[in-house]
């Protein structure tokens, strides 16, 4: 489990990652899948 101080900051990043101000819902997606399948992960 992480710590408190580190549990608010993966929530910091992850909400900074999923903002959609700057790319559009679909084009975050496609990105996130594209990382995940690099990394080695299966859909």
């Amino acid at each position: 489990m992480l710590s408190a101080k580190n549990g608010k900051a993966f929530r910091d990043f992850y909400d900074a990652v999923r903002d959609e101000s700057v790319l559009d819902r679909k084009t975050t997606i496609l990105i996130g899948l594209a990382a995940s399948l690099t990394s080695g992960c299966a859909p």
